[in-house]
């Protein structure tokens, strides 16, 4: 049902899928711009976990949910030397605001014409990310996509899917 909708607002010009990223493909190496306007690169955080979770947008409910379950994890995240990022398109004011209002330790990249989110299959929908995340290895790998996540689940998956991969 749910792909029947984006076909069809896609059709009518609302919305844009990206080309399906496969596991195991090279990723996507982007640049972008952070919530304190600074230019950061997937490329600095080669030999590391990398977790890009995309969503529509700052200040809404399922997203600050996301955001706060994100920072709940994140010292376990960075006990495993994990790197998180939130991405949405958008601005960099909007970012800053949201993750100040909450107190958030994610670091938010602003990806205003949506050419990341594409790069990495997230459906556009009126210019707003679907909720996916994509986990890159140290080896900067796609290593696990999972595509219309739950805001409130997702930061736990992903922490336990990147603690099985490290004990192995």
């Amino acid at each position: 049902m749910k792909e029947l909708l984006i076909k069809l607002l896609a059709f009518l010009g609302l919305a844009q899928a990206g080309m399906p990223l496969q596991e195991g493909q090279p990723a996507y190496l982007f640049t972008l711009k952070n919530h304190e306007g600074k230019l950061v690169s997937l490329t600095d955080y080669k030999g590391r976990w990398v977790v890009l979770y995309f969503y529509p947008k700052a200040d809404t409910p399922g997203c600050t949910t996301q955001a706060k379950e994100y920072t709940k994890l994140m010292p376990q995240f960075e006990k495993l030397g994990v790197k998180v990022f939130g991405i949405s398109t958008d601005t960099v004011e909007k970012i800053a605001k949201f993750r100040k209002k909450y107190n958030l330790s994610v670091e938010f990249l602003s990806d205003p014409e949506g050419s990341v989110a594409k790069a990495y299959g997230v459906t556009l929908i009126a210019g707003f990310c679907s909720r996916d995340t994509v986990i890159i290895n140290p080896s900067l790998k796609v290593e696990k996509i999972y595509r219309g996540v739950d805001p409130s689940s997702d930061p736990q998956r992903v922490l336990d899917y990147i603690k099985n991969k490290v004990k192995s």
